[in-house]
């Protein structure tokens, strides 16, 4: 039988990407609690749609809360 090295690997990348992801997605929604829900509602969209749709959560994350 043929040993099949590139399948670990490749298994291990899916792996990371989705720890990496599911990361991203909770800190979202840590940073989307932490908004001021007042006017200027551009925290809360921004993380709200990291929320929602979760892969964008990846680039949302990194947006700043209200937080002073």
């Amino acid at each position: 039988m043929i040993k099949q090295k590139g399948s670990a690997v490749f298994g291990l990348i899916i792996l990371i990407v989705i720890v990496f992801g599911f990361g991203a997605w909770v800190i979202n929604v840590v940073k989307l609690l932490n908004c001021d829900f007042e006017s200027d509602y551009k925290c809360e969209f921004v993380h709200g749609v990291g929320l929602i749709v979760a892969p964008t959560s990846v680039v949302t994350v990194w947006f700043d809360s209200d937080e002073s």
